[in-house]
C-alpha cells in the first residue's frame, strides 16, 4: 500500500527543476503564440462602439372616457368597444427583443449608410457581403465554408408567398448570417433600479455605428407608440364609423321632422300632434346621441395624443472618437499567458508519464 501511494507522488522539487531546465521550450513555444497574437491583434478589423440611455414615460393609466355616453350609447343600442379600459402598454423589459426581431433586423440591413472608407453610401447588406473587413484568421478558418458556398446555389428572399397569409419570411443564407452577426452587435438592455433603457451599436465604422444606434433608437421609440396607442386608434375608429351613422340618422330625423311641420302648418288634430311630438322625441335623442358621439370623437383624438409614450434623452448617441476593439495589448497578453499555461501543463504530463514508466 505504502509503495503504491509512493509511486504516486511527485517531487515537486524535481518537477520544477525539470520544468526550469525545459525553460527554452517555453520561450520557443511563447513566441510561436506572441507571433500569433500579434497576426490576430494587428489584423483584426477596428471597431467601433456608441450608446445612449433613454428615460420611458410611464404608460398604461386608466381611460376616463365614456360618462354619459354610455348610458345614451345603450339606449340606442351601441357597445363603444372597452372604451373606459387603460390603453396597450409594452413591458421596457421587452425592448430588447423588439430590437432583436427579424423584421427590425432586415429593414436595417436595407437601410443605406454613408462608410467613410468606401466614400459612399451602400446598405448593411452590401457592405457585409462586399467590403465588411475580417481577420486573417477568421479569413483562413471560414475558408473551407466560402468554398462550399460558392458551389451551392443561391435563392432569392421571398416575404409571405402565401396568397392569402403575409405572416411568414424566407430568408436566404446571407441574410440569416447577417442578422445573426447584427443581433450580436445591438445590445438594448433596461436598468430597472434606474429606470432607464440603455441601447449600444458596435461596427466598424464610428459614424455609421452612432447611425445604427439612431436608427435602432427610433426603430424602438416608434414600434412601443405604435403599440402603446393601438387600442385608442382602434377606439377612435369605432367611434368616428359610429358617429357618422348616427350622423346619417340624425339628419334624416331633422329632415323628417321639417317635411311634417311644413305640410302640417294649419292642422291642429290630435293625431298630428302626436305624430310631431313622436319626431321631436326622436329627434331630441338623435341629436344627443350624435353631439356626445362629437365629443366623444374629439376626447379620443386627445387620448391617442395623450397616451403616446415620450423617451427623454438623458444620454444622448454620440459618435465613437477611440476603437473599443481589438484591444491589441490584452490579446498578446493573453496569447503570453495561453502559452506559458499550456507549455507547462504539457511539461507536466510529461513529467509524470516519464516518472511513472522508470519506476
Amino acid at each position: 500500500m505504502e509503495k503504491a501511494i509512493a509511486k504516486d507522488e511527485i517531487d515537486l522539487t524535481e518537477l520544477v527543476k525539470s520544468i526550469w531546465e525545459k525553460r527554452m521550450f517555453i520561450a520557443k513555444v511563447t513566441s510561436v503564440f506572441i507571433i500569433m497574437g500579434l497576426v490576430i491583434a494587428f489584423t483584426s478589423p477596428k471597431e467601433y462602439t456608441t450608446s445612449c440611455i433613454l428615460i420611458p414615460e410611464a404608460m398604461g393609466a386608466e381611460g376616463k372616457l365614456g360618462g354619459s355616453l354610455g348610458g345614451l350609447a345603450s339606449l340606442a343600442g351601441i357597445d363603444l368597444g372597452g372604451i373606459n379600459e387603460g390603453s396597450a402598454t409594452i413591458n421596457p423589459g421587452l425592448y430588447r427583443s423588439v430590437a432583436q426581431s427579424t423584421p427590425f433586423l432586415l429593414e436595417l440591413m436595407n437601410k443605406e449608410f454613408y462608410f467613410e472608407n468606401l466614400k459612399k453610401r451602400v446598405s448593411l447588406f452590401e457592405y457585409y457581403i462586399e467590403h465588411k473587413k475580417t481577420s486573417l484568421l477568421l479569413k483562413v478558418v471560414s475558408l473551407p465554408l466560402r468554398l462550399i458556398k460558392l458551389l451551392k446555389p443561391t435563392k432569392n428572399v421571398v416575404t409571405g408567398s402565401n396568397s392569402q397569409n403575409n405572416s411568414f419570411i424566407e430568408m436566404t443564407r446571407d441574410q440569416e448570417s447577417i442578422a445573426g452577426d447584427l443581433r450580436d452587435r445591438i445590445l438594448v438592455t433596461m436598468d430597472w433600479d434606474l429606470g432607464v433603457v440603455i441601447i449600444e451599436a458596435e461596427m466598424q465604422d464610428s459614424k455609421v455605428t452612432a447611425e445604427v444606434a439612431e436608427f435602432t433608437k427610433n426603430y424602438i421609440t416608434n414600434y412601443v407608440g405604435s403599440y402603446a396607442v393601438s387600442k385608442a386608434k382602434e377606439q377612435l375608429g369605432f367611434a368616428q364609423r359610429q358617429f357618422r351613422e348616427k350622423k346619417d340618422e340624425f339628419e334624416k330625423i331633422q329632415s323628417d321632422l321639417a317635411t311634417f311641420r311644413d305640410q302640417n302648418q294649419n292642422v291642429t288634430t290630435a293625431r298630428a300632434k302626436s305624430e310631431e311630438e313622436r319626431l321631436l322625441s326622436k329627434y331630441n335623442i338623435t341629436f344627443n346621441i350624435y353631439n356626445q358621439l362629437a365629443q366623444q370623437v374629439e376626447t379620443i383624438k386627445l387620448k391617442v395624443n395623450d397616451e403616446t409614450p415620450v423617451f427623454t434623452m438623458l444620454e444622448p448617441i454620440k459618435v465613437p472618437i477611440e476603437k473599443s476593439s481589438p484591444r491589441r495589448a490584452l490579446i498578446i497578453i493573453a496569447f503570453v499567458f495561453a502559452a506559458v499555461f499550456l507549455s507547462i501543463c504539457y511539461l507536466v504530463i510529461l513529467f509524470v508519464q516519464n516518472k511513472r514508466s522508470t519506476l
